[in-house]
């Protein structure tokens, strides 16, 4: 779209300049000045060329001619189809203040510090694997403003005193952000946040601060987030508010404050802001890795899966460190040892279900998203039903763990006086307390999917060492003690690479799937 007047080559923003550069003779050119040169009129649209990839169906927008030959969406590797398109231009921009080069030295960093990061990472991205994308968001202003009467409680020994506090409120609110693409998760749009650093360089918009990035369309409607503005504005007014107050600020109810606040907030929509991103995808089987840094502010996140082989390096070797400073330190009983890896089989399902939990928490969340929802506040009753379905499962399970919980006490008591009371031991007791805890645990988990083979291996595992122990009917025999605690260590390896394999999944994205997208813009 620009050419360099004393070569015609390209010419691209420079970062480090804040002007157009030629690629071939390194001619430098300001944005007015470019701006002059093409003639164009502000907010007016220009013809580009849309490019969509037929996976996954993301749209990207481009000026030059050369055919992307793989999506920055997806991460498939495919020559995108090519039509004739219309791009109309937001009303501001932030551009790029980070490198290329500087957000890929940062990525490294990132991965530098765990060695069990998955190496294809550290062996397949390159600094040419970020794209710079200007992401859009809708831009608002909000206020609140009025007399809102706010009412206090305060106890001074036995006595309660309710007091009531006139506010007069005059709090306004510019630059108020939301991103406005349907498809951009919500992770990521939260770890790219724009905060007052950013918005202090906003600028009006210009073609030539794109010119060798990439744009995201805005392809959601400015009314939807108002709600989310007004929340801002009620947000940001509490914390000017709650220090003016009468009394201790924390004998007010966040709650009622919100309420009475929610009358006086305004929000109106002021048009849209791109803000600059550096952004890479990698393709992971059947699913999508990503890396985003804000390229004004340097905030990365990063999904950075484990590598399991790796990972196991890393553990037999301190497994082994351990057993030898035990070994040397210790007198290891057989009892003792089995009772220490049933002591790290609850340990690991515990871990297995906070990752279930996690993943189940997204996975409820990403179906609110993708519903046919309309507006923010339907969304949010949506998620509060959805909530209220899960608390009532977990207050059903309860019934189960306390009759867990009691099966496991009468096993007990059932197993010692069949065995005589005459050598309660101390492990008996632990085994028997560990192996409840553990099935509390499992039920405690449960989704309504299938149990993990590593837990259920464990868990028979655990209860057989309890009727050895209690039982004995091998007579105080080593080697079965040692085969129950082999069998259950078995478990809770294959626990853990469940857990890992949870984990890998936590960390990485599903491929998209967009009906009507527009993408990536490359000027």
């Amino acid at each position: 779209m620009y050419s360099c007047p004393g070569c015609g080559s390209q010419m691209l923003f420079d970062i480090p300049s804040q002007q157009l550069k030629c690629g071939r003779c390194d001619r430098m050119m300001s944005i007015a000045e470019a701006d002059e040169k093409e003639a164009r009129q502000a907010g007016s649209s220009f013809d580009v060329e849309l490019l969509t990839c037929p996976t996954c169906g993301a749209g990207i927008h481009a000026i030059n001619t050369a055919a992307a030959s793989f999506c920055s969406y997806c991460g498939s590797s495919v020559m995108l189809e090519k039509q004739e398109a219309e791009y109309m231009p937001p009303e501001k921009v932030i551009p790029f203040q980070i490198t290329r080069e500087e957000c890929f030295e940062k990525f490294r960093n990132m991965l530098g510090g765990s060695f069990c990061a998955d190496h294809r990472l550290k062996r397949n991205i390159t600094a040419d694997s970020f794209r710079g994308i200007y992401v859009p968001y809708h831009t608002y202003s909000a206020s609140v403003k009025g007399t809102a009467t706010l009412q206090g409680k305060e106890e001074k020994g036995n006595a309660t005193y309710v007091y009531k506090t006139q506010v007069k409120l005059n709090h306004e609110y510019e630059g108020i952000l939301h991103d406005a693409s349907r498809e951009m998760p919500d992770n990521i749009s939260e770890a790219i946040s724009v905060s007052s650093e950013a918005r202090d360089k906003v600028v009006p918009f210009s073609p030539a601060y794109l010119s060798g990035f990439y744009a995201d369309m805005a392809d959601t409607d400015p009314d939807l987030y108002e709600p989310y503005a007004k929340s801002e504005a009620i947000r940001k007014s509490l914390e000017q508010t709650l220090p003016t107050l009468k009394g201790d600020p924390s004998s007010y109810s966040t709650s009622d404050l919100e309420t009475a606040l929610t009358s006086k907030a305004k929000a109106e929509y002021t048009g849209d802001t791109l803000l600059p991103v550096w952004f890479m995808s990698m393709r992971s089987g059947k699913r999508v890795l990503y890396a985003v840094q804000n390229a004004v502010t340097g905030e990365m996140w990063a999904d950075i899966p484990m590598d399991i082989s790796r990972f196991a390096l890393v553990a037999l070797g301190l497994a082994a460190v351990l057993y030898l400073l035990f070994d040397r330190f210790l007198t290891l009983r057989p009892e003792m040892v089995m009772v220490a890896a049933m002591i790290l089989a609850v340990f690991a399902q515990l871990a297995v279900n906070g990752r279930r939990a996690r993943i189940h928490d997204t996975e409820m969340a990403e179906a609110v998203v993708k519903g046919q929802t309309v507006n923010v506040q339907d969304r949010m009753n949506k998620m509060k039903r959805l909530q209220k379905r899960v608390n009532r499962q977990k207050n059903h399970g309860i019934f189960r763990y306390l009759g867990a919980l009691a099966a496991g006490a009468a096993t007990y008591f059932i197993m010692e006086f069949a065995s005589s009371l005459n050598n309660v031991s101390i492990y008996h007791f632990g085994a028997v307390a560990l192996t409840v805890l553990l099935g509390i645990i499992m039920f405690m988990g449960d989704d309504g999917g299938k149990l993990p083979l590593g837990s259920i291996l464990t868990f028979c595992a655990m209860i057989g060492g309890c009727v050895l122990m209690i039982m004995d009917p091998f007579h105080s025999a080593d080697a079965p003690v040692y085969i129950i605690t082999v069998a259950i260590m078995a478990g809770v390896v294959l626990e853990s690479l469940q857990l890992l394999r949870m984990y890998n999944k936590s960390c990485s994205n599903a491929l998209p799937q967009f009906e009507s997208h527009n993408g990536g813009e490359m000027l």
